[in-house]
């Protein structure tokens, strides 16, 4: 059997793939637990992790398992079909959110989770002419032209503005005083990461979400809470709100809920759901018996393995040591970060370093122009967190 020509692979994705997606000069064709492997053979840590998707890592054979058993029997049937698997996945998911956001709406992507969770706080205020959503500077909740009235960063919206919703206002991230200034009468909902990745890993302050809540029980507002990222353990808690003691009005989850797989989901109260008249929102993938097979899997795996523990513990170490450097590295302005979402906020661009990383078997992610963002699997070992840790210093000089 002739070779396989990977630099033909690579030539076809950079022809053929659209230019809004960088080729690396690689292929990848492996990946086992925290670690990647190109064609070359190379093994790298990956604190990528398909941008925050693979919590429970590559290839865990529980996963892989449960996928093969459901693909033989069934893979597709409509929302409208009970199926065991659907079944059992949302009852997954009322057991590990609040007891009081009791429905869901499945669907196949954060940008899509937020898009449901912003035309159901608009279906609860339809009387309303002109109803308003308060989002953050820094945030950011995708890229569909919902969703993207929401993203604060203009490099994404500026093309589109004349079709994105001007009824989306920006506060300061942290500070509730902007909050309160832009609240008025036609002010319906606030929209927030609890730790902003894209934007450069930025945990809301102890007492903000709290603040948050008490000012949207006091104006009769919904709080949306984007936990796309944070969810399913990343922070150390099963989702970011448990670090601050709060209940949103909905939760917008997708990433690492199905191990891989697209799905999304949106988490409300039956109150706020039956606020939709039938057929205002509906989805033909979202929640087909596959994709639930493996989401089952990956609550699973994140409950017996421990995982959620893991991240905890894994991400304490490393926030610890990079602080450390920070201390004695003029190059570095910051750390932050809450379990394994951790932002290492430099003084110059990271492009280059994040690549000297590629060459030390570390595979980064860039937060904006100044952070390298690390995103592990969240069953990644002792001894991977030492090379990640070694690498860091090493292209941090």
């Amino acid at each position: 059997m002739p070779e396989k020509d990977y630099s033909k692979i690579i030539e076809l994705e950079k022809r053929l793939h659209t230019k809004l997606f960088p080729k690396r000069g690689y292929v990848i064709i492996e990946g086992k637990g925290a670690l990647l492997y190109d064609e070359k053979g190379n093994e790298y840590i990956d604190c990528v992790a398909g941008h925050g998707v693979m919590n429970i890592g590559h290839s865990h054979p529980k996963y892989i398992e449960a996928i093969k058993k459901q693909i033989d029997s069934l893979v597709m049937v409509p929302p409208g079909y009970p199926v065991e698997e659907r079944a059992i996945l949302l009852e997954k998911l009322s057991q590990i959110t609040p007891p009081s956001l009791s429905q869901t709406f499945l669907s196949n992507s954060g940008t899509e989770a937020v898009e449901a969770a912003i035309k159901l706080v608009l279906a609860a205020n339809r009387d309303m002419k002109n109803p308003e959503i308060i989002a953050f500077k820094r945030d950011f909740h995708g890229r569909s032209l919902g969703s993207l009235a929401t993203t604060f960063n203009m490099k994404y919206r500026k093309p589109f503005m004349s079709w994105l919703s001007p009824n989306v206002k920006y506060a300061s991230f942290g500070n509730i005083d902007s909050v309160k200034e832009l609240i008025n009468e036609n002010t319906v909902a606030i929209i927030t990461e609890l730790v902003q990745g894209e934007g450069g890993v930025h945990p809301a302050p102890d007492e903000f979400p709290k603040a948050l809540r008490e000012i949207c029980d006091e104006k009769e507002l919904l709080l949306i809470d984007d936990e796309v990222q944070t969810g399913f353990g990343r922070t150390g808690k099963m989702f970011a709100h448990e670090h601050y003691g709060v209940i949103p009005d909905v939760i917008c989850m997708a990433k690492a809920i199905a191990g891989g797989l697209p799905m999304g989901a949106t988490i409300a109260s039956e109150e706020l759901y039956n606020k939709f008249n039938i057929g205002e929102h509906n989805t033909t993938f979202g929640g087909n018996p596959l994709v639930c097979a493996a989401a089952n899997a990956t609550i699973d795996i994140l409950l017996n393995e421990n995982l959620v523990e893991n991240a905890a513990k894994q991400g304490k170490k490393m926030i610890n040591k990079f602080e450390e450097l920070a201390y004695d590295n003029d190059n570095i302005r910051g750390v932050r970060g809450k379990g394994l979402m951790i932002g290492v906020d430099f003084k110059k661009p990271v492009k280059q370093r994040i690549k000297n990383a590629v060459s030390k078997g570390v595979f980064f992610l860039s937060a904006g122009l100044t952070v390298i963002r690390l995103l592990p699997p969240l069953l990644v070992k002792d001894t991977q967190t030492d090379k990640i840790i070694k690498v860091m210093y090493e292209i941090s000089q």
